[in-house]
């Protein structure tokens, strides 16, 4: 047990709010589908049934830290999630090149000590590809529902960011995401254009003296223009244009919103380097306006620019260990409605196949939210190591350790930082 409470908090409102029905319903009747076809013969279209359970312990399911303890508590915890998932896939047609796939998963998760922190989560998605003419079209969207408390906890200016973050994700709420492409190769050229969507609506209550989430979402399109020097890799600048919106929270000290429109020149690289690694990087320039209602007490000027990157690279270090990496930055809005940040995260993973049926991984990540025009940047960081044996074709076993911290670079509130260990083992089934 963490800290000097011995019980969680009381929750701050209700228990919980009445669960969503309806998707409660569709979640039964999926499953229920699922689970009679996986029973039996399955048709072509029904692809990928599995089933997964795991149990864990959790040392600071909150993540507080410092003073926040005595408030919000840092109790530890058992925890078990079970879930289900499968695809639907679309015939195929080779001479126009046509595929799709929808995907459905529900998990849900549970605390044995913090049942206010009980969430389910549906995941939708679907994607799909075809050729018209000479253009290659693609998209790939996902929309994810959160069928947790509407409750959130006491608004304390020494409680971590990336800890309210942690938490954050467990209320009831929709997330959207969506990519679109089209492709065209002109011998040694290509013409694309792209255009994506992220989306947070969030459903929880809004009550003075709690935090209170604004929706955001995040509109953009682009055009490239590229060259192949070779077969592996392809040279490209481009541009993009994009908007940013914030929705205020209805609380005091938080009638602001940093909506904005940007513009980004980009140019980037992609491809093979050598046999054993794969590299894409794209990096420019982000101009934006911000055209929201800003506090202009501490927002001087309404223009600003700054360095946007990401860039992602895989190479096989030997036939049987790999290493990936992934990087990126760029300017988001702040789930509170007072501000904006530069996010900022760089991750990499180590995976071994000790034998065929035996895999280890190494993983690690670096997070940083530099807010603006507040003064104030967090980090967090994580460390962790897994296990998976396959037992046989259908069944896996995996373990799971994970090291979270939040780290605190202000001064003057000192008890902003956590730590929280997570460990965890588990079962998947594919039918």
């Amino acid at each position: 047990m963490l800290g000097s409470v011995g019980s969680p908090p009381q929750p701050t409102i209700v228990r919980r709010a009445p669960a969503a029905s309806r998707m409660k319903k569709l979640a039964l009747l999926l499953l229920t589908a699922a689970a009679s076809l996986a029973a039996g013969d399955k048709p072509a279209w029904f692809a990928d049934p599995t089933l997964q359970a795991r149990l864990g312990f959790d040392t600071n399911p909150l993540g507080a830290g410092g003073s926040t303890i005595a408030v919000l508590g840092a109790e530890d915890t058992l925890t078990a999630s079970a879930g289900l998932g499968f695809a639907l896939v679309a015939p195929t047609d080779s001479a126009r090149g046509t595929a799709a796939r929808f995907t459905y998963a529900v998990d849900t998760f549970r605390f044995d000590r913090w049942s206010e922190e009980n969430y389910t989560t549906h995941r939708f998605g679907a994607t799909g590809q075809i050729r018209l003419s000479a253009w290659k079209l693609s998209a790939d969207a996902s929309s994810l529902y959160i069928d947790g408390s509407r409750d959130t906890y006491l608004s304390l200016a020494n409680a971590n960011a990336n800890a309210t973050t942690l938490w954050r994700e467990r209320r009831e709420q929709w997330q959207h995401r969506a990519k679109v492409a089209a492709q065209r190769d002109l011998g040694a050229y290509v013409l694309r254009f792209n255009g994506s969507l992220l989306a947070y609506d969030y459903l929880t209550h809004v009550t003075a003296g709690h935090v209170g989430f604004a929706d955001r979402r995040d509109l953009l399109a682009g055009a490239d223009f590229g060259w192949k020097p070779s077969g592996n890799a392809l040279v490209f600048a481009g541009v993009r244009a994009g908007w940013q919106s914030q929705d205020q929270v209805p609380l005091p000290n938080c009638a602001f919103d940093y909506s904005s429109r940007y513009t980004r020149l980009v140019a980037g690289w992609e491809g093979k380097l050598g046999s054993a690694t794969t590299l894409a990087v794209s990096a420019g320039p982000d101009f934006r306006h911000f055209d929201g209602d800003v506090d202009t007490r501490v927002f001087a000027g309404r223009d600003r620019t700054s360095l946007w990157f990401e860039a992602s690279a895989t190479t096989k270090l030997t036939s049987t260990l790999t290493l990936t990496g992934k990087a990126t930055r760029w300017v988001w809005l702040s789930s509170t409605g007072k501000s904006a940040y530069i996010d900022f995260s760089v991750d990499s993973a180590l995976a071994w196949n000790v034998t065929p049926a035996t895999a280890l991984r190494l993983t690690a990540k670096a997070h940083e939210s530099d807010y603006f025009p507040t003064v104030r940047q967090d980090w967090e960081s994580f460390a962790g190591f897994g296990a998976t044996y396959k037992v046989n074709a259908a069944l896996t076993l995996s373990a799971d350790l994970l090291i979270h911290r939040g780290w605190n670079e202000l001064t003057a509130l000192p008890d902003r930082a956590f730590s929280r260990t997570v460990a965890s083992v588990g079962a998947t089934y594919k039918f």
